[in-house]
């Protein structure tokens, strides 16, 4: 008698403890809904606005394009800055060229890339900013795309951007320098540096004898 009224105090005991904590330890509690909205989630609503650049007016392109710009200020991955820049470059107004052009400062390499590339679309709107990239940049693949992105374009605006990276000590970026001169010049001088240096400033370039296989190899050569 004494065992089954032990029993049954504790199972009042129990069903007491179990409401007073909403049955929170019961492993088959429903799981509460996370609020969170990860990285992820704001790249693919951002990727979801580039089709709107072709169905919007200039008024709604540029209220989009706000938008772009506020979200931006403040989104600390840089994953989801790139997909802003990626997506920004859809939009024809002048704000996305702003926006694309400050992007060129962002801390990471990746975004500055993705810059470089989309910059490289608009033409000659985007010679001053790339110029500068090309120029100033720390890091030599945002360098090297800024200064083949100038080629993308053939204009004289484009061909005096190049010109600086001519006398640049690294041979990689006066190799880049040339190969765009050609597309950005309509121009070919080979790869003969002094040559295209004689085009950029005006000069008539002096004939140059053709190169052997082996001569070419060793002009290009870091050793």
């Amino acid at each position: 008698m004494l065992s089954k009224f032990i029993s049954l105090i504790s199972i009042t005991i129990v069903t007491v403890a179990l409401s007073a904590t909403g049955c929170s330890s019961l492993p088959f509690q429903a799981k509460e809904r996370s609020s969170i909205i990860t990285p992820g989630m704001r790249a693919a609503a951002v990727r979801e606005m580039a089709p709107l650049a072709e169905k919007s007016d200039l008024a709604e392109q540029q209220r989009l394009c706000e938008q772009l710009a506020t979200q931006i200020r403040t989104e600390p991955d840089p994953l989801v800055r790139q997909e802003i820049q990626n997506t920004v470059s859809e939009f024809s107004t002048p704000l996305a060229l702003r926006i694309l052009t400050a992007g060129l400062n962002d801390e990471d390499r990746e975004v500055r890339l993705t810059c470089c590339y989309r910059l490289a679309e608009r033409g000659e709107e985007s010679v001053d900013a790339l110029r500068k990239a090309a120029a100033s940049d720390t890091d030599i693949d945002v360098r090297l795309a800024a200064i083949d992105g100038l080629g993308k374009t053939q204009s004289a605006a484009n061909v005096a951007a190049l010109a600086p990276a001519l006398s640049d000590r690294d041979p990689a970026v006066q190799y880049a320098a040339v190969q765009s001169l050609k597309t950005a010049s309509g121009e070919d001088f080979g790869n003969d540096v002094r040559a295209w240096q004689q085009y950029v400033a005006g000069e008539v370039p002096a004939p140059q004898a053709k190169a052997s296989v082996a001569q070419q190899v060793k002009q290009w050569s870091p050793f």
